[in-house]
């Protein structure tokens, strides 16, 4: 793939509502020469997303806002505003949020799985979470999130 410098601002950048997140993709694996993605997401308490294994991207938490708790494998990790959080691909993690709300970057290297949001979210309708989310599909992010190398974990202790 072929890489070109590029710069964008997160209030243009293609926005989704996906798995109950507000998800702004800044960069995606086209632009990156598959080297990484990045986006900004926005979670409220509640809607986080369920335990989860990633097998061909490692993913990566820079917290922007709010606090949350990850578990990665055994390990619990805490992250306030300022904080990083590294979860390797292969290790189960969950993300628990301690605030209403959290914003995030989130990198996945090497790129493509922001591919996964766009996929299954729709445009968002304006730069904020909506408060009147609709009802996941819990299968279609099952089958989805298989096509993208990751699984859902419904039986992680």
């Amino acid at each position: 793939m072929p890489r070109s410098p590029f710069a964008i601002n997160v209030s243009e950048a293609p926005t989704y509502v996906s798995a109950g997140e507000l998800v702004a993709v800044l960069a995606g694996a086209e632009q990156t020469g598959g080297s990484f993605g990045l986006m900004e997401a926005v979670i409220r308490k509640g809607d986080e997303p369920p335990p989860h294994v990633h097998h061909r991207e490692d993913e990566s938490f820079f917290v922007l806002e709010g606090a949350l708790r990850v578990r990665v494998g055994d390990d619990w990790l805490s992250g306030t505003s300022g904080s990083f959080v590294f979860c390797p691909r292969d290790v189960p993690h969950l993300l628990t949020l301690e605030t209403e709300e959290v914003r995030v970057l989130t990198l996945v290297t090497p790129g493509g799985l922001e591919s996964f949001f766009v996929e299954l979210g729709e445009p968002a309708p304006s730069r904020r979470l909506p408060t009147d989310l609709p009802e996941l599909d819990v299968q279609r992010v099952v089958t989805l999130a298989a096509h993208y190398g990751a699984e859902v974990l419904t039986d992680w202790p």
